[in-house]
């Protein structure tokens, strides 16, 4: 079966790999659409593995088929649908537990953004959002884009940023209501006057830029908590960085007055605990966001701007790393 590997900084190579064996609670799945997760599958193909030199596998949004089952399966039979967090690959087995069984009328495309707004969930969670929040979101990639249409979905009020023209206009028609460039000189008026006395109350960092850090510290407000879901993997210029100190703990109005909440975000555990020990999961977030997609509610399929065949992953990165920035929403399919 046809897997990519990652086999040097850079360099990708497909390979017929045997075929999985099925174990008794996994099911076994051919592909047929994968999503991209643009800024992390770039830079693990940039330094050859998600910490740089171990290698492995690339992706972590693929659906398709169940054509398979172990003997003590009980959720999935063959033929219905399922998501799972696993690399771009033609077949894949994984746990029942872990993967996600999809409405069979669900829209293929849309569905392979299944996990990606649980991230934008969970740090809207991990800041005690509550519906009818003022929630700004910083930097306008797919993951910042999903967690502002989330947001929208559970009732708040939305404004975001990114420093990109086209991104600002994909987010425009996606209905958020305030959409601005952070370099513009009237910015911090413009979110002040929209969300009014209270500013926002949450902030959702999802830029992986230490310049999108500074502007949503910036524009916080009293009482504001700040979910950090973007990872700065390199270090911030010095005066960035000494501008970052001053707006935050070297300063007592804008950082111990206003009482502001960092607060660093992944994602729920992926276990599968009763519910009475960990209400949410990975894999019940993700069978929420199936459920919203599947209802119209959550219209991920609005976000692509590329679709690719599956061999033409390399492509993709390539146009990725030499800076591409229009590539936001992207799928591979496997048909």
């Amino acid at each position: 079966m046809n897997v990519f590997h990652l086999v040097g900084k850079q360099q990708l190579a497909l390979q017929d790999d045997p075929m999985p064996s099925v174990g008794l609670h996994d099911v076994l799945v051919k592909t047929r659409v994968s999503a991209l997760s643009v800024g992390t599958e770039v830079w693990r193909y940039i330094n050859y593995g998600h910490y740089g030199g171990e290698g492995g596998l690339c992706g972590y949004n693929s659906l398709g088929e169940v054509v398979g089952v172990g003997a003590e399966v009980t959720r999935f039979k063959v033929g219905d649908l399922a998501f799972a967090t696993h690399p771009h690959s033609e077949y894949f087995v994984w746990p029942e537990s872990h993967t996600v069984k999809l409405p069979p009328n669900i829209d293929l495309e849309a569905a392979a953004f299944t996990y990606l707004p649980t991230l934008g969930l969970h740090g809207l969670r991990s800041a005690d959002y509550q519906a009818g929040d003022n929630v700004l979101v910083v930097g306008l990639g797919i993951v910042g884009l999903l967690a502002a249409m989330t947001a929208k979905v559970m009732g708040a009020c939305i404004a975001a940023l990114d420093v990109d023209e086209a991104r600002r206009k994909l987010a425009e028609s996606l209905g958020f209501g305030l959409v601005l460039d952070p370099r513009t000189q009237t910015t911090a008026a413009q979110v002040d006057n929209y969300f009014g006395q209270l500013g926002p109350d949450v902030v959702l960092e999802t830029s992986q830029d230490w310049s999108g850090l500074l502007d949503a510290m910036q524009l916080a407000r009293a009482a504001t908590r700040l979910s950090i879901i973007g990872i700065y993997r390199s270090d911030p210029p010095p005066e960035l960085a000494r501008q970052v100190l001053q707006k935050t703990f070297m300063s007592r109005d804008l950082f111990h007055n206003q009482r502001l909440k960092f607060i660093g975000c992944s994602n729920d555990p992926k276990d599968d605990y009763p519910v009475s020990v960990v209400r949410w999961t990975i894999q019940r977030n993700m069978a929420y966001i199936a459920s919203q997609i599947a209802n119209g509610q959550l219209a991920t399929r609005k976000t692509i701007t590329h679709r690719y065949r599956w061999n033409e992953l390399e492509q993709v990165y390539r146009r990725l790393v030499d800076g591409e920035r229009s590539m936001v929403g992207v799928v591979l399919h496997w048909d």
